[in-house]
């Protein structure tokens, strides 16, 4: 929750003294304070993706990864490179095994042409072991830094002519089953448990042990040539694929046109290699790469400088390399100096050859209309997948790998979504699938539409790990094993057997719980909650509410009408009256206070500043246009609308203002009626978004140095919980049933709980505690003349909507046992219940 959750109590002077430097945009740095709580995060190459584990286990030996899984009762998650990009290697609370020192050359036959290796191992140590034989893997990625084992999960593919999907390369695995089992699997053996383990994610088991196919290692030319991309599928089936000599091969579609190809292929040759290394060398800096990068990605020209200007240079002359050398890249070339604010992320998509010049058209148009910061895409062949469960090459495909960039923020994350979905149904419309290991944005029914044999897998994994052992993200979305017959209790301590809930009764519930259900609640970690919290966040949303004021005035008034002197004063105000209403009862929280004079300092600037130009310069800019307004005025009111939208639900520093920024002069025209006014708002806005993008940097950076993540569930006792009163698709859950009829429910937080207090007041769900408490503050829209008249309740100050003068806000100490008959009374008067303070 914006404001809300950007600051929590302070934990420390320090704390405070950060986010007020960094409030003051002083350049100075300290100490970052630890998160709480106990175990590891698990990450991936994006940072996108924390994921809080109980334990890591770095196996050497396969005895302990046997034993774990045979001992272990709770959720197993696997993780090697950790390359995936949605959060495929972890799920919260489990045993993450971190299979990155499980990594040894068990068996190798060069007569053979095999190998037969720890699952940890990196493809790169893998070469190092095989090139002095002049051998080299089949089939592997682009990339060598991944692990055996992580590409045999998600059944990668690289470049290889005349090859497919990894397992083709795979001779057989040795796997350990959820029940400790160690299994040997291949094409005749196990076959069922080979073919759905390999693309698996790693939901049937640990594989600890692959046998691979080998080949050898030649010699190879580049041949690069650019081409329209209607020409490109006649080239490739006329002179790549009939050539058995072509081992590598690619094409780059150049964004953002993408009508141009540029085919580049790596060819047998008996000529000396002019790069004398057989493998690249580790120690790389790749600062030219990074800076190609930056060049495509943030500068206007920088997409056809790479094709003009660098690819021409990078592509010029004879080059042969060996075979190992090609296979052999490190991904440390695609690493940014920074993921903070921006990354660096890939996707990939699977159609069907034939469909190639109708797919195409339609990714750029996606790409292009969400304005989608394309870097580059690859175009690859497969030939059709031999079997595995969830093949992606149900047919041979093209794939199409799309590198890009987006923001690290909530805003960045949802528009992904909405344009992944986008080309997840463009690719399945076409027969065709998008791949797994990424970011997971696909709705359950894009994924059983991209991958139809779902189902048997399911059923395979229901059949292996009943207990849904084996779990990472990517299973946590789309696997939904069948639902315990009783609630599992998330805490150890339980008071007693569960009881079946209740009738409905509508009957006020007794103030405090049960001796016994007390001293149950005292063990549950998180339940109780600071009391005065519930006033002290007020002042908080304050700076949700008048941003929304804001949003909603300017879109039929000019801005130098806005009462900006007065929501300072009207925020103070509000401030007061919190203060006032904890001082007597609760001891003084010095950090939060000092927290909110912070912020409300800052928010008084700000008004202070906006409020003196427009009553000044933004009003003579005003009197000069005409009765319309201009274009950057009504781009204007909708950026503040979004900023509203937005943080009502993640923290405001996330809002992306470079995002608007670019916008605006890309949206609205350079000329047009009335030049005085836009200009005068054009470059107002763009000094204000540019202001407000720096800021909300250096607040971010100090808040995620001080802070851990915020706590986004509230704890609840309730009476008279129906089977059917949780409503499907929400968040709440089930914790823990007494013989009392009395039920402990975790809800979610901020206005997600506001919504589900309303939802069950309507099924005759009474509170009895919230977080431990009695008492909570409640916010309602109301009419100025109406004087609260509640059985219940008592309002602590009232205020006025500023820009609606016919309506007031006022502030309920409500009870919690009568929290639900509150609100719903008020929603019968059709009145807005407009907060729920959840501490």
């Amino acid at each position: 929750m914006s404001h809300i959750r950007m600051f929590r109590p302070l934990r420390s002077p320090a704390g405070v003294l950060a986010i007020l430097l960094a409030m003051l945009a002083l350049p100075l740095q300290l100490p970052a304070i630890a998160a709480a709580g106990t175990g590891a995060v698990i990450n991936d190459v994006t940072q996108l993706n924390p994921i809080p584990v109980a334990q890591v286990l770095t196996p050497t030996r396969l005895d302990e990864i046997v034993a774990a899984v045979k001992t272990h009762h709770g959720p197993i998650s696997i993780g090697g490179g950790r390359y995936s990009m949605g959060g495929q290697t972890a799920t919260e609370q489990a045993l993450q095994i971190d299979m990155r020192q499980f990594d040894q050359v068990l068996a190798f036959s060069a007569e053979r042409k095999e190998v037969t290796v720890q699952t940890g191992i990196t493809w790169r140590k893998l070469q190092r072991f095989i090139d002095p034989h002049n051998l080299s893997l089949q089939i592997m990625q682009t990339y060598s830094n991944f692990t055996v084992g992580g590409s045999l999960s998600v059944n990668v593919h690289g470049r290889y002519i005349g090859q497919g999907p990894l397992v083709y390369s795979v001779k057989a695995i040795r796997i350990v089953l959820p029940d400790g089992r160690l299994v040997r699997a291949s094409r005749d053996e196990n076959s069922t448990i080979f073919y759905g383990a390999i693309g698996g994610y790693g939901a049937l088991g640990v594989i600890v042990e692959a046998t691979l196919a080998l080949t050898d290692n030649v010699a190879v030319e580049r041949k690069s040539e650019v081409m329209p991309l209607s020409a490109y599928r006649a080239y490739f089936f006329g002179k790549i694929a009939s050539d058995p000599d072509v081992v590598f091969h690619n094409a780059d579609i150049y964004p953002d046109a993408f009508d141009t190809v540029r085919a580049t292929s790596y060819v047998k040759t008996s000529k000396a290699p002019t790069v004398p290394q057989r493998l690249i060398p580790p120690d790389q800096r790749y600062w030219l790469d990074r800076g190609a990068f930056w060049i495509m990605s943030e500068l206007p020209f920088g997409k056809a400088f790479r094709q003009h200007v660098i690819d021409p240079l990078v592509f010029r002359g004879e080059r042969v390399e060996w075979r190992n050398y090609e296979a052999s890249y490190d991904v440390k070339e695609l690493e940014p100096s920074s993921r903070q604010d921006s990354t660096y992320v890939l996707q990939e998509y699977f159609v069907p050859v034939e469909h190639l010049e109708q797919f195409v058209p339609r990714m750029g148009e996606i790409l292009r209309r969400h304005h989608v910061n394309t870097i580059n895409v690859s175009i690859r062949h497969a030939k059709q997948d031999p079997g595995t469960l969830l093949a992606w090459a149900r047919k041979e495909v093209f794939a199409y790998v799309l590198y890009y960039k987006q923001g690290t923020g909530a805003q960045d994350k949802a528009a992904v979504r909405a344009w992944t979905r986008e080309m997840i149904d463009a690719a399945t419309a076409m027969g065709g699938a998008y791949y797994l290991p990424y970011q997971i944005h696909a709705t359950p029914a894009q994924f059983h539409a991209a991958y139809p044999n779902a189902g048997a897998f399911f059923q395979l994994k229901k059949a292996l790990d009943p207990d849904n052992k084996f779990r990472n993200k990517l299973w946590d979305a789309y696997y939904l094993p069948a639902a315990p017959a009783t609630p599992a209790a998330r805490v150890a301590v339980t008071a007693s057997p569960a009881a079946p809930p209740l009738p409905v009764q509508r009957t006020a519930p007794q103030a405090l719980p049960a001796p016994t259900v007390a001293r149950a609640l005292a063990s549950v970690p998180g339940y109780r909650r600071d009391e005065a919290q519930t006033y002290l966040t007020l002042p908080e949303w304050v700076l949700v509410y008048h941003p929304d004021e804001y949003a909603r005035f300017i879109k039929d008034h000019p801005p130098s009408a806005y009462p900006y002197f007065g929501a300072i004063g009207q925020f103070w105000g509000y401030y007061w009256d919190a203060y006032a209403a904890t001082r007597a009862s609760y001891d003084f929280n010095w950090g939060y206070h000092l927290m909110v004079c912070v912020i409300g300092t800052s928010y008084t600037v700000e008004n202070a500043i906006k409020g003196a130009y427009e009553d000044t310069l933004g009003r003579a800019s005003e009197a000069t246009r005409g009765a319309n307004v201009t274009p950057e005025e009504v781009f204007a009111a909708r950026v503040a609308q979004d900023y509203v939208d937005f943080i009502r639900v993640d923290p405001w520093y996330e809002f992306s203002f470079a995002t608007p920024l670019k916008r605006l002069w890309v949206e609205t025209p350079l000329t047009g009626p009335d030049m005085v006014r836009k200009w005068e708002r054009k470059l107002i806005l763009s000094l204000e978004y540019t202001i407000k993008a720096s800021y909300a940097s250096a607040i971010k950076l100090a808040s995620k140095a001080v802070y851990g993540d915020a706590d986004t569930e509230m704890l609840a006792l309730t009476s008279h919980v129906a089977p059917d009163a949780l409503r499907p698709g929400s968040k709440m859950q089930v914790i823990s049933q007494f013989a009392d009829g009395s039920t402990l429910l975790s809800l979610p937080r901020y206005e997600a709980f506001r919504d589900d207090v309303i939802e069950l007041g309507k099924q005759g769900v009474a509170f009895r505690e919230i977080a431990g408490n009695g008492t909570i503050l409640v916010t309602s829209l109301v009419p100025a003349d109406w004087r609260y008249d509640l059985a219940e309740g008592k309002v602590l100050f009232e205020k006025p909507i500023l820009t609606a003068p016919r309506q007031k806000r006022i502030a309920i100490n409500a009870p919690v046992r009568h929290l639900t008959d509150i609100v719903r009374q008020l929603a019968a008067r059709h009145y807005t219940v407009e907060h729920i303070y959840d501490y």
